[in-house]
């Protein structure tokens, strides 16, 4: 009787998390992009000029703005709970050793360590008005060329994400399939990054995201008893 309550206790527990895990990982979403779009506006191209760079850190110097950038590195935190929810959950439908989802959980706290981290715009921008060309160009490539660096941790995250969903079937293998797309041209974006060819590998993988958090948030226990059968399945070959 002990045995089968602790045993009930555990999946509520696992079913909490998973349906946490969804519902922190929408939330996030929705703030991050909120935060970005009323952060950025007006900027400029990755190949943009020492004056347009400038141009537009004066334009973002404003209070509205830096409240936005701070609300963004807020976001941070939730992608790390959303990674890491995400990563338990892979790593108990993957069996031992878990270490496609290890891989999955380093590469995904490498974005919201390149958010927290990564000041280039925030401190170009503060002191805007008295900024050299020169610092400026530099300033804004920078934080360009992090972001496409962090295009390959992405890449890594989704497609060994990809990877297990498919072997394990936690979720519709469709979404194996595309969280592999995704990470895939994520990371040959990367040697073409001035181009915005970009764009269409980084919002499939956001909307990948969200569709995730949905199926999380929806259809915890069903989630749960597929990553359970998988797993008792590797306990039973080992």
């Amino acid at each position: 009787m002990m045995m089968t309550v602790l045993t009930e206790t555990s999946l509520d527990r696992w079913t909490t998390m998973i349906r946490s895990t969804g519902v922190v990982g929408m939330v996030t979403i929705v703030v991050l992009f909120t935060s970005l779009i009323a952060s950025s506006s007006g900027e400029p191209p990755f190949t943009a000029t020492a004056e347009q760079a400038r141009e537009y850190f004066v334009n973002i110097s404003g209070g509205l703005a830096q409240a936005m950038m701070a609300v963004t590195s807020l976001s941070a935190i939730g992608l790390i709970w959303f990674v890491i929810g995400l990563c338990l959950l892979l790593g108990r439908a993957e069996g031992s050793p878990p270490w496609r989802s290890a891989v999955a959980l380093v590469s995904g706290v490498l974005l919201p360590a390149y958010l927290l981290l990564d000041s280039s715009w925030s401190v170009a921008s503060f002191g805007a008005s008295d900024l050299d060309l020169a610092v400026a160009s530099y300033a804004f490539d920078s934080a360009s060329l992090g972001l496409a660096n962090i295009w390959l941790a992405m890449g890594s995250f989704a497609v060994c994400c990809g990877w297990v969903i498919l072997s394990t079937r936690l979720v519709s293998r469709w979404l194996g399939w595309w969280g592999i797309a995704s990470g895939v041209g994520l990371a040959i974006c990367r040697f073409f990054w001035t181009l915005e060819l970009w764009y269409l590998p980084y919002i499939g993988f956001w909307i990948w995201m969200i569709i995730i958090c949905i199926q999380f948030v929806r259809k915890p226990g069903a989630v749960l008893r597929a990553a359970e059968g998988r797993a008792g399945q590797a306990a039973e070959l080992s």
